[in-house]
C-alpha cells in the first residue's frame, strides 16, 4: 500500500490522536496495546522523516520517542478532536453521575436496579435534563462540595 506525503501525515495524525486516547487506559495489561500504538506511530513518524517532511517531526525528551510537532499541535484539527471529546465526555460523565446520584436518593439503589432500562429511561430523562440545562447556562459555577462532618 502507497501513501501519499499528505495521506502519511493524514495518518500520523490520526495514530496522534488514538496514542493520546491510549494514555488514559490505565487497566491492567493496557501497556502491551499502548506500546503497539506508540510502535506503530514511531514507524510512520520515522517514515515521514525519510520521505522528506522532517520537519514536521520533532524528538520528544520525555517519552524518547518521535512526535509531531508541539508547535503546530495547538491549531491541528486532531487536537481539536481530542480537546472536544473530552470536553463532551466531561459533560456527559457529570450530568450521568448526578442525576444517578440523586435517584438513588430519591428512589434506593436496590429499587432503580430493579426497574427495566425504559423505565429507567423514563425517570432518569427529566432529571438528566434538569442537569444539562443548569450546566449550559452555568458551566459549573454553581456546582459545589458539601463537607459532611464526620461522626464520632
Amino acid at each position: 500500500m502507497r501513501f501519499t506525503d499528505e495521506e502519511l501525515l493524514t495518518l500520523s495524525e490520526m495514530l496522534t490522536l488514538a496514542c493520546w486516547a491510549t494514555f488514559w487506559n490505565h487497566k491492567p495489561g493496557a501497556d502491551e496495546g499502548v506500546a503497539r500504538y506508540d510502535d506503530l506511530l514511531e514507524k510512520i513518524l520515522t517514515r515521514l522523516q525519510h520521505n522528506g517532511q522532517g520537519s514536521e517531526v520533532e524528538h520528544d525528551a520525555e517519552r524518547q520517542r518521535l512526535r509531531l510537532r508541539k508547535d503546530k499541535e495547538e491549531k491541528s484539527f486532531y487536537a481539536q478532536c481530542y480537546d472536544e471529546m473530552r470536553n463532551e465526555t466531561f459533560w456527559e460523565e457529570l450530568v450521568a453521575r448526578m442525576a444517578e446520584r440523586e435517584l438513588v436518593k430519591k428512589f434506593g439503589d436496590r429499587h432503580l436496579n430493579s426497574l427495566s432500562d425504559e423505565e429507567r429511561k423514563r425517570i432518569s430523562e427529566p432529571v438528566s435534563k434538569k442537569y444539562w440545562e443548569e450546566f449550559s447556562r452555568n458551566g459549573i459555577k454553581n456546582l459545589h462540595i458539601v463537607v459532611q462532618r464526620e461522626q464520632g
